[in-house]
């Protein structure tokens, strides 16, 4: 059986696109795989040589506060233990939400971070947040806890919170308590009705005018922290009744918990570093390595132990626990208070 010549040039020419097909196929095929390996390899030497320039570690408060010095210590740590600088940036605003909103959308580089505060845990019980509190973020190492202390001014005739009580209750048209916000808004408002009296909420701006209140006589009782609080007790300016916490504050040992008094403990403010969502592990093993050799236990510790604060120690797993289950407490008191969620 003959095959015409015609025939034969179509079936060469068909078999010729099939091979080209064939070879140009397996050779995107390469292309594709080696780019992806490419990429890899240069992710994996951008996270081997991390930090390569300056990092950036955004504060959501003003300076001068608990949140921006335990971040400018943790600046000095990590510049001195990894050489790269990292700088501290304050964006204050309604509690931090504003910087937190912005902070979740960075790119997950590891060259900006973000210190979270117990402030910030409290925005899901007062917001209908744009972002996810736990999932949006990656916990990094929680560095340092700030007690909480109920403060009263010293004229008014209470030396305990049981005074304190009973005159809030014999008086209730001389009750006030001052709040900044978030944390302590809820623990003021909390503790009032488990004890069983009203008092006038004044919401104020800047916590700084809250304690000027308090001095002044002007405001009944409020919560700040040991830090804030120590100094004015020391000298007389303010009376300490109680801690928010489940243990004693290291600042105040004689004073008792409102635990230790029958109430429940809404817990200590914190402080923890954090990176945007899928921060990669090699970068956040180094940063907590880095707190681990040359923070916790170590002088830095120890100077905002001295100025009032209390050490704390939990790496990604733990803080990512504890915040959990931190957010869900407010959340909780948020709804116990009938807070009703605004959108920001």
């Amino acid at each position: 059986m003959q095959i015409g010549y015609s025939y034969l040039q179509r079936l060469r020419s068909i078999i010729g696109r099939k091979l080209h097909v064939t070879i140009n196929r397996r050779a995107a095929l390469t292309g594709l795989a080696g780019g992806l390996v490419l990429r890899r390899t240069e992710a994996f030497s951008q996270e081997a040589n991390y930090p390569s320039r300056t990092v950036k570690i955004t504060v959501g408060t003003g300076a001068g506060g608990a949140a921006d010095t335990t971040a400018r210590v943790a600046a000095k740590v990590l510049s001195d233990a990894l050489g790269q600088n990292f700088v501290v940036e304050n964006r204050p605003g309604a509690q931090g939400l504003v910087a937190l909103s912005s902070f979740v959308k960075e790119r997950t580089d590891g060259y900006s971070l973000f210190m979270l505060a117990s402030s910030q845990a409290v925005l899901p019980a007062l917001y209908q947040l744009p972002y996810d509190p736990v999932n949006d973020i990656t916990p990094i190492a929680r560095l340092t806890v700030a007690s909480v202390i109920l403060v009263v001014n010293p004229e008014l005739p209470v030396k305990s919170v049981k005074d304190l009580v009973d005159y809030a209750k014999k008086n209730p048209d001389k009750v006030s308590y001052g709040y900044q916000g978030g944390p302590i808004q809820i623990a003021c408002a909390l503790f009032a009705k488990l004890a069983g009296f009203q008092p006038v909420a004044v919401p104020f701006t800047a916590s700084a005018r809250v304690t000027t209140e308090m001095l002044a006589g002007r405001l009944t009782y409020t919560v700040m922290t040991g830090e804030q609080a120590k100094p004015l007790v020391d000298a007389g300016k303010l009376r300490a009744l109680a801690t928010a916490g489940k243990t004693r504050a290291l600042a105040f040992p004689d004073i008792p918990t409102l635990e230790e008094l029958g109430y429940p403990a809404y817990g200590d403010g914190w402080f923890g570093l954090i990176g945007p969502k899928n921060l990669p592990k090699p970068i956040v093993d180094k940063l907590y390595t880095a707190f681990k050799d040359h923070y916790y236990g170590k002088q830095p510790q120890h100077t905002l132990v001295a100025r009032g604060m209390e050490p704390a120690d939990e790496g990604p797993e733990a803080f990512t626990a504890f915040l959990k289950a931190n957010i869900a407490r407010w959340i909780a008191a948020g709804e116990q208070l009938g807070i009703s969620k605004v959108k920001p």
